[in-house]
């Protein structure tokens, strides 16, 4: 971080994490402001975009190398006009950054460092640079740009020709909602998927959940067993990794290496939130306790660690402290001997391979599952019960000497896609994990706590914001705040069956059809129709670590469908759905989302009304459906059409399509054989 014995620059006064690190440079930053670039068109001088944000490692080690360092600095000043973004504040920036840095060099990362002529358009780009490299770019970069300004004038112009390509929507297609239509999908998903590690064949491994969650759900439309070996090998391989922090809970952001073991330690609310969904609903659906352990586990890290005080969640930790990545997380067996007695020395050694001179680097050993249980039993000659002591006095001694050390530093910033992650993630927790035992009221409040507090301080005025921080709300909200928000809320409806959740889920929606629908390319922009223009407005279907805002967007609209029968809802999903059918078909890993909601289309979107004091359905009952079934009491004070419409009929399970619903059953057992039957149909629309 920036040494803060240096004067303050334009930063000092930022509400950003990531941009108070940088307060203290002896760089001239600027926050992204069209003064800034009108100072720019008045200097003639190229301007310096650099995007990362508070807890990414390369953007540290580029601050320490080169913003920190005076010479380069001053080379800088002299030459360009510095401004930092965070990129967590500024999604549409980074996105059309992040476009230039991968049209031109085809990769992307952070930190992002784009150089721009003064009107914004990019001219050169790439991520982190060694300090006698970036030196030389800069002064090159300078030097030409004065001595032939045309050149680079002609350059971005035709660049900007490439990167409008690179971002116009491809033609809607026609789309096939047939069962073999769906299985072709799914063969060509399969066709990178990692037999030995789960998930993708890549190093590094990231975590991407959209495209677990597709492939249980495409598992419970077909019965295909691919979908569900590969589901269920791909979260034990994460869960066993090092990329799960089996000390203290919760997941790090990706794994360097192919095998999940040496991960990249930041720790961030995104990942968590939606990683906490997927482990729930994979505990009801098998009733693996270790899928149940982690869920608790990756609920507790978050609750402890990244929730304010005053409520919402924090965006993230940090990789980094006293200089090393991971060394709050890892010891040394030296370190290990020390704190453990003689017994539980040896059942950590063979659990997580502990070396003298380290698993991993620096001497440092990754705590992690290196050994099945059964393995580990045999090896050590101890029993089941012995086991689980072991690893419970291990843990927790482990945890008591980390409480001792230098922490990561916290991203305190509360973002509000993040948290309707979050939401979905604590309401999922309650649905299939919490409900039916002794943390059940616990895990409800909680996620109602969050509801209230995301209403109560991010929207204002008829208007969601994006960031809180230090008691301030700002930034207006992008399309993936409202549709992460709007599903967030969604959960909690099933979880509590309460209509105001269900009701402001409606408002937002809503207010995302206002302010980001574009009626001439037929979708969703990211960026509302007022915001600031930037040289490109961007529009994202492609799902990633988090899902896309318009593929978010599409699941919301046959929610609100769904629930309300409102028949633009519906018109609007499936022309979202046609405007990716290309892509779906060609690139489902990549538009996972979408998948999912080609399959749930294909297989039919079931919902079931329940009229009397019949039963619900247990959570292990409901996790054995596609995630889309929704199963909700009949009640006649409700706004939902189809469930106050049989409020006060004969008592029996109702099973619906629309605000149609077919002669009520007295057993669930009967519905089951209903879904069955369903299921194993073409859909016909």
């Amino acid at each position: 971080m920036s040494n803060s014995q240096n004067p303050p620059n334009n930063l000092i006064n930022a509400n950003s994490p990531y941009l108070l690190q940088h307060a203290h440079n002896p760089v001239d930053w600027n926050e992204w402001s069209e003064s800034v670039w009108e100072k720019a068109k008045v200097e003639n001088k190229l301007v310096l975009v650099s995007i990362g944000y508070a807890t990414c490692h390369w953007c540290h080690v580029m601050e320490r190398e080169s913003f920190e360092d005076h010479e380069t600095a001053e080379i800088m000043n002299l030459t360009l006009v510095n401004i930092k973004v965070d990129r967590e504040e500024r999604p549409d920036i980074d996105m059309v950054y992040m476009d230039a840095c991968q049209l031109m060099t085809g990769k992307g990362g952070w930190p992002l460092n784009v150089v721009c002529l003064p009107d914004g358009r990019p001219i050169y780009a790439g991520t982190y640079f060694p300090k006698p490299q970036w030196q030389q770019v800069i002064l090159q970069l300078s030097t030409q740009y004065k001595s032939n300004p045309d050149s680079f004038a002609e350059y971005a112009e035709k660049f900007m020709t490439e990167l409008q390509k690179m971002n116009a929507q491809a033609a809607a297609g026609d789309l096939q909602f047939s069962r073999k239509f769906m299985t072709e999908i799914f063969a060509e998903y399969a066709k990178d998927i990692d037999w030995e590690e789960g998930a993708k064949k890549r190093a590094p491994k990231f975590m991407v959940p959209i495209q677990f969650e597709y492939a249980l759900d495409y598992h419970l439309c077909t019965g295909d067993p691919a979908a569900k070996d590969y589901f269920q090998l791909s979260l034990l391989k994460m869960g066993n990794g090092g990329i799960f922090d089996v000390v203290r809970g919760g997941f790090f952001r990706y794994s360097t290496d192919a095998y999940w073991f040496a991960p990249h330690f930041e720790k961030m609310l995104y990942d968590n939130a939606q990683l906490l969904s997927l482990y729930s609903r994979a505990f009801a659906w098998s009733q693996a306790d270790i899928f149940k352990e982690i869920a608790y586990k990756t609920w507790s890290f978050c609750h402890r660690e990244l929730r304010d005080p005053n409520g919402g969640y924090y965006s993230g930790l940090d990789a980094d402290s006293d200089g090393i990545e991971g060394r709050f997380y890892t010891f040394t067996q030296a370190e290990l001997q020390h704190l453990l007695n003689e017994d539980e020395f040896r059942w950590l050694q063979a659990y997580s391979n502990i070396q003298e001179s380290g698993n991993w680097e620096h001497d440092l050993n990754i705590i992690h599952s290196a050994i099945a249980p059964l393995q580990l039993l045999e090896i050590l000659n101890i029993n089941a019960l012995t086991y689980h002591e072991l690893k419970s006095s291990v843990t927790a001694k482990l945890f008591t000497a980390q409480e001792s050390r230098n922490r990561p530093s916290l991203d305190y910033k509360i973002i509000a896609s993040w948290n309707g992650l979050m939401l979905a993630g604590i309401s999922n927790l309650y649905i299939y994990v919490s409900s039916e035992d002794e943390n059940a009221s616990f895990i409800l409040e909680e996620a109602k706590n969050l509801g209230d507090w995301i209403q109560k301080n991010l929207w204002k005025n008829d208007r969601l914001f994006r960031i809180h921080s230090q008691g301030q709300t700002y930034n207006e909200a992008y399309l993936e705040d409202y549709a992460a928000c709007a599903l967030g809320y969604l959960q909690l409806f099933k979880a509590t069956q309460e209509d105001l959740y269900l009701t402001f889920a409606k408002s937002l929606g809503d207010k995302a059809i206002e302010i980001f629908y574009e009626e001439s390319t037929q979708t969703f922009q990211f960026t509302s129709h007022e915001a600031e223009a930037l040289i490109l407005r961007k529009s994202d279907s492609t799902d990633d670590v988090i899902p896309s805002s318009n593929s978010m967007m599409a699941q919301v609209l046959e929610a609100l469908f769904l629930h309300f029968a409102e028949p633009h809802y519906r018109e609007l999903f499936l022309q979202l759905l046609a405007n990716n059918s290309q892509q779906i078909e060609k690139f489902p890993s990549w538009y996972s989302g979408w998948a999912r909601l080609h399959a749930m289309q294909t297989c039919g979107n079931a919902h079931i009304g329940i009229a009397g004091d019949l039963p619900t359905p247990n959570a292990k009952e409901l996790a054995q459906w596609p995630s889309w079934l929704t199963v909700l009491k009949m009640n006649s004070e409700t706004q939902i059409p189809w469930l106050k419409a049989h409020a006060n009929t004969q008592e029996g399970y109702y099973l619906c399509s629309g605000s149609q619903c077919y002669e009520p059953l007295k057993q669930w057992a009967q519905i089951q054989e209903l879904l069955d039957e369903r299921y194993s149909q073409e859909a016909s629309d």
